[in-house]
């Protein structure tokens, strides 16, 4: 009973003090970041701009039990972007990043090696789409238009390109699998007499 007395009381009192205005319908957004190399009982998350140190310490505290002892905070300017070829320049949002020292240490928990339950070859895929089209997009806007004879040849186009090759000397017969109605079994014949009449 006496140890349980302790800890609401320690859990209502932090070594700090709470902010008092109430935040019934927050709408902010609050990453938490994953950095290896930093001491276990120090946690980097991207906050918004608007965001406070207090605000911060006040959240973790709240919302997880997490007692924090110091915080920093910086901004992270964007590099300067062009929309289009046409277009100015301008320079998107900035990033504001803050690193809070806990008093408890955080460890990651090890990343999955096997990543087939998040379809990881998807999000890859798309990732190069998306990747091949935003240059492609650059390219055009610049006047730089892509020549498709100069680029580089696909593994099926090479494979498509073999396999024509053999179906022209005759060394391989086109064969799909499909059952024809009986009325094009005529024609069928007919090719087949024709083709062997020109060889």
């Amino acid at each position: 009973m006496a140890e349980a007395l302790t800890k609401a009381v320690a859990r209502q009192a932090p070594s700090f003090k709470l902010g008092t205005k109430p935040v019934f319908l927050p709408n902010h957004v609050i990453t938490l970041i994953r950095k290896d190399r930093a001491p276990a009982n120090w946690a980097t998350f991207n906050v918004p701009l608007t965001f406070t140190k207090f605000d911060l310490r006040d959240y973790l505290w709240n919302l997880y039990d997490v007692e924090v002892t110091a915080v920093r905070s910086w901004v992270k300017e964007a590099p300067i972007e062009r929309k289009g070829a046409s277009s100015g320049y301008y320079r998107p949002q900035s990033q504001k990043f803050m690193t809070v020292q806990m008093k408890k240490a955080f460890v990651w928990p090890s990343p999955p090696e096997d990543l087939e339950p998040w379809n990881k070859k998807l999000w890859d895929a798309r990732e190069a789409t998306s990747q091949k089209q935003y240059r492609a997009d650059v390219a055009r806007q610049l006047g730089r238009l892509a020549y498709p004879s100069k680029e580089k040849e696909s593994t099926d186009r090479k494979k498509l390109r073999h396999v024509a090759s053999r179906m022209v000397e005759g060394k391989l017969a086109f064969k799909n699998n499909i059952e024809l109605d009986s009325k094009w079994d005529q024609i069928v014949k007919a090719a087949k007499v024709g083709g062997r009449k020109s060889s």
